[in-house]
């Protein structure tokens, strides 16, 4: 892998953290929410802190964390469901999984980003699009990582000079984004589910698209 490629570079690294964290499991819980963001936290910094605050690095660590839990969970859940019948469940296995690691990808990046006095907001906005477009690519629920996004975004938060109100805004605005990029329905699927209170804060999308 080329240095000069730094997206996929950090896409690659969190990919692999991630994957050792899903074989010990089987799935993300949301126990393992933490070790997620460290590992996102320490492929940023692996991979040159100066460059941690770029555009295309926090979303390749959102891309990275995702599609190991499509490779891998969607992988085992979909063979359980054809052994066992439990398709729904098994959905249901994928969607919590890719909601935590998209909530613990928001919050590795905000943390290494912060490091290096980068653009938080934007960096939030990037991560949650990023794990939205891989979330479709790996042929998953969108609003699972959505609304993970928009959770590690309130939690990231916390000790920063951000509002959870701002930082929630950014997570759900680049999520609606990148939705509607996949398509009006979608576009508006994510805003119904972003938009309103989580986890106390109230979350307002700060964008025009699938009003």
């Amino acid at each position: 892998m080329s240095s000069n490629n730094p997206s996929a570079n950090i896409s690659d690294r969190v990919l692999g953290e991630v994957a050792g964290l899903v074989r010990g499991t089987g799935e993300v819980t949301e126990s393992a929410v933490e070790a997620v963001a460290g590992a996102v936290q320490k492929a940023l910094g692996e991979v040159g802190k100066t460059v941690a605050s770029a555009i295309g690095l926090v979303a390749g660590a959102g891309t990275g964390a995702v599609r190991a839990v499509g490779q891998l969970v969607g992988a085992s859940a979909q063979a359980a469901a054809n052994g066992l019948g439990t398709t729904v469940t098994a959905g249901s296995t994928v969607a919590a999984s890719i909601g935590n690691a998209t909530k613990g990808a928001i919050l590795g990046v905000v943390r290494g980003t912060s490091e290096v006095g980068g653009e938080t907001l934007g960096a939030i906005s990037t991560t949650a699009a990023s794990a939205v477009r891989e979330t479709a690519a790996v042929g998953a629920d969108i609003t699972a990582a959505a609304v993970g996004a928009v959770e590690g975004a309130i939690q990231a938060a916390k000790g920063t000079t951000v509002s959870a109100e701002d930082a929630a805004s950014a997570a759900a605005t680049g999520a609606i984004d990148a939705a509607a990029d996949i398509s009006e329905a979608a576009g508006r699927r994510v805003r119904r589910v972003v938009e309103g209170t989580i986890d106390g804060v109230r979350v307002v999308a700060r964008t025009a698209v699938a009003a």
